[in-house]
């Protein structure tokens, strides 16, 4: 892809999350460094946070405006990313008065976006093959107990995992532990029944209104839980989890940084298609399979055993 060598491109990325999400993680280290690399170092890149998970307050997102408005008052984008949801919803809000030419590239996990002069990709989360994946491993298995937290975004992919995980009944039994404060969930994981497993969708806030950082809310839970965790994103590997059938963030972040440079080369945003992403692996971790015990006789053929 060729790019004029004097032109420097200006770009903003709007991210949902705090900039301590996995997302915003491996964005920050995947998107500037592709974009740089193909526009021969005429980048500039700026990103900013609306960190929804510990400030959802619409008054906050008005003031977040404003600060936008501010700051990047003198300055044109050519392409702004918004990163899941929440960032899309305030563009869809505020758009007219903070960027009214740029177009948009979004990356979007529950919402089908309808925004003018923008594309997009949609990667809505498949909770159900990690149970599938969880049942080779666990042939008795009986009962999912699932952890998700009190927040709205908590929530939102709770939803989508009930409407998954019912094709599963009654053959398996899910418990949803939603809304107990920490320790008291601690303690209910500290004493499950055999042949069950542990599924953790996304914890921002617990039922007693703490915040916390999901994958450290994570690393707390799977220590304490007497039977395994599985999940639905690779950055869940290494905090406990024993696998499941995992979003490839990094492979996500260079799929939409393709997209942004079709953008930035000239090609209207309008005309893109936006496209599905399915970029999930089975993954499991060799650590957990000791930890609990598993054969790796029954890890499913093509799986990674990391």
């Amino acid at each position: 892809m060729a790019f004029a060598q004097d032109v420097q491109r200006k770009v903003l990325v709007l991210y949902s999350t705090g900039r301590d999400a996995a997302i915003s993680v491996t964005s920050e280290r995947e998107l500037p460094r592709i974009l740089d690399n193909a526009l021969t170092r005429h980048l500039d890149y700026h990103s900013e946070y609306l960190d929804a998970g510990r400030f959802p307050d619409p008054i906050y997102q008005a003031g977040f405006r404003d600060f936008l408005r501010l700051k990047y008052s003198g300055l044109r984008f050519d392409l702004v990313f918004a990163i899941l949801d929440v960032s899309i919803q305030f563009l869809d809000k505020y758009r007219a008065e903070l960027f009214p030419e740029t177009p948009i590239l979004f990356f979007a996990r529950t919402l089908d976006p309808e925004l003018p002069n923008s594309a997009g990709l949609t990667g809505e989360v498949d909770f159900a093959r990690t149970v599938t994946l969880a049942r080779s491993l666990h042939p008795g298995l009986k009962e999912v107990f699932v952890v998700s937290g009190a927040g709205s975004r908590d929530r939102t992919l709770e939803r989508q995992a009930r409407a998954q995980f019912g094709q599963f009944e009654p053959q398996l039994k899910f418990n949803y532990l939603t809304g107990f404060g920490t320790a008291e969930l601690e303690g209910k994981l500290a004493a499950l029944p055999p042949n069950s497993i542990v599924y953790y969708v996304l914890v921002y806030e617990d039922g007693a209104g703490e915040l916390f950082q999901p994958l450290e809310y994570l690393d707390r839970i799977s220590a304490r839980a007497n039977r395994p965790t599985y999940s639905w994103v690779d950055s869940t590997i290494g905090h406990g989890v024993v696998g499941g059938s995992l979003q490839r963030l990094d492979a996500q972040v260079a799929a939409l940084a393709g997209v942004g440079l079709r953008v930035l080369s000239g090609e209207p945003a309008e005309t893109i298609p936006v496209a599905k992403l399915n970029l999930d692996v089975a993954q499991v971790d060799w650590r957990q399979l000791r930890r609990w015990g598993i054969s790796e006789a029954r890890v499913p053929p093509g799986t990674q055993v990391l």
